[in-house]
């Protein structure tokens, strides 16, 4: 019988269909019997979920016991546990030196480990990894300890920053001691282990180390021969001795932090005033000895021809560090000291416009004192009384009043000023000279 002409025309479609969909149903029963998770097969029948292997899920996996280092026989498994388990059960060390991304800072090849408790360099350093479960072997890093970085520097005091010769020789002007301030090399960077000097010894505890440290932990002599006559330090077998002395303190510096006292009361160590910077510190006996008032010195002085002056102050435990008021400023917020001292420290204030005494201005508190000790104060010479005069007309420019000019005393003299408590005195001056910070930059560019 003939097949009608509109059954003809449908046949290529149907058979397409079917094909259609009897691929697509074989695809979806390979997907299904090769993946059988529980989520893939839930929706087959009994028999089908039946069929499937059952697989752990990775939750199930972590709860097998694993080995760790130190556990007793009777806590290891049996039986053979699955690969990430054994991968689980490798000490830290073994598992940093595999490849792959799982691990953290496999990827980490640049640096050393660090220095063991014993002093000696960890040179097991990770290779960089490779991917893949081969294990790699640790790269040996050999650190060289530091020579000697340049004329006059032996390694064990060498202060990138400061011994910067190349940055230091390129200055266009050293007129404001910007050959004292800090030039941190950019490249290369110093990378090398410092030693510890020959004979270095556990330091003196305190408050004997006030009075003496092992001259082998800082074996500087030179002080003790420039300023022998000034008795900032001695040497006393395998000691060095400070015995308290210093430029203007001839009588010791305990004697002179009295003196202060009486010549202006209202400073009340340890009760008003609590916190003092000091400028051109020397070794700091001055801040040393005040903290027997309960006061926290802050001594500062620059990396000079007075040897290893704040090492010094550093090993006796006064708190000390290397700077200079040059073109930067001090690495202190505004209003930080109750008091600034300055004993010969060889700082111009007036000069340079008076900048160096705004620095000082900035970060004294309002109502504190600048307690100056220096030759102007008290010897008559034609240049000594030129800078008494620029201090003088300096200071009333910034509104600080003169509250006590001492008398001589066995060779010594000292001034005590006091900056103001309000800006009354700022607006009633007949010359903005220096100005006011504006609103907008504050005291962010006192320079």
């Amino acid at each position: 019988m003939a097949v009608p002409s509109s059954d003809r025309a449908r046949r290529p479609f149907l058979l397409s269909l079917s094909l259609f969909l009897f691929i697509s149903a074989v695809l979806v029963l390979l997907f299904l019997f090769l993946n059988p998770s529980p989520g893939s097969v839930a929706f087959l029948p009994s028999r089908v979920s039946a069929s499937a292997p059952s697989t752990p899920s990775p939750q199930q996996q972590n709860l097998t016991p694993v080995p760790t280092r130190g556990s007793p026989p009777h806590s290891q498994p049996t039986g053979p546990l699955p690969t990430a388990n054994a991968e689980a059960s490798q000490p830290p060390a073994a598992a940093e030196a595999r490849g792959g991304s799982g691990s953290p800072g496999a990827d980490d090849s640049s640096g050393a480990r660090g220095v063991e408790a014993d002093g000696k360099a960890d040179t097991s350093v990770a290779a960089a990894g490779t991917g893949g479960d081969e294990e790699e072997l640790p790269v040996s890093v050999r650190w060289q300890t530091c020579s000697r970085m340049g004329r006059g520097v032996s390694s064990t005091d060498y202060i990138p920053c400061l011994d910067n010769v190349q940055a230091i020789k390129a200055l266009r002007s050293r007129r404001h001691m910007e050959h004292r301030e800090r030039h941190c090399p950019v490249a290369p960077r110093p990378r090398c282990l410092v030693p510890l000097p020959s004979g270095y010894r556990t330091p003196v505890p305190w408050p004997r180390s006030r009075d003496m440290i092992w001259y082998n932990n800082v074996p500087h002599p030179k002080l003790v021969e420039y300023k022998k006559d000034q008795n900032w330090v001695t040497r006393s077998g395998d000691y060095l001795v400070f015995p308290g002395g210093g430029t203007q303190f001839k009588d010791g510096v305990g004697k002179y932090i009295q003196f202060i006292e009486q010549i202006m009361p209202a400073i009340q160590w340890g009760i008003r005033t609590r916190t003092v910077l000091d400028v051109g510190c020397g070794v700091a006996s001055f801040g040393g000895y005040l903290l027997d008032r309960n006061v926290i010195t802050m001594s500062f002085a620059p990396k000079d021809e007075h040897e290893a002056q704040i090492q010094f102050a550093l090993e006796r435990g006064i708190p000390a560090f290397l700077a200079v008021i040059g073109t930067q400023k001090l690495l202190f917020p505004d209003n930080s000291f109750d008091a600034v001292h300055c004993a010969r420290c060889r700082v111009h204030w007036y000069a340079n416009g008076g900048k160096p005494l705004l620095e000082l201005n900035r970060v004294l508190r309002p109502g504190g004192y600048f307690i100056w000790s220096a030759t102007p104060v008290y010897r008559q010479e034609k240049r000594e009384q030129d800078d008494w005069h620029a201090m003088v007309t300096l200071t009333k420019s910034i509104c600080w009043r003169t509250v006590v000019k001492s008398e001589v005393v066995n060779g010594i003299g000292v001034v005590i000023y006091q900056k103001p408590t309000s800006n009354s005195c700022y607006a009633e001056r007949k010359a903005n000279e220096p100005p006011l910070c504006s609103k907008t930059d504050g005291s962010r560019f006192p320079w």
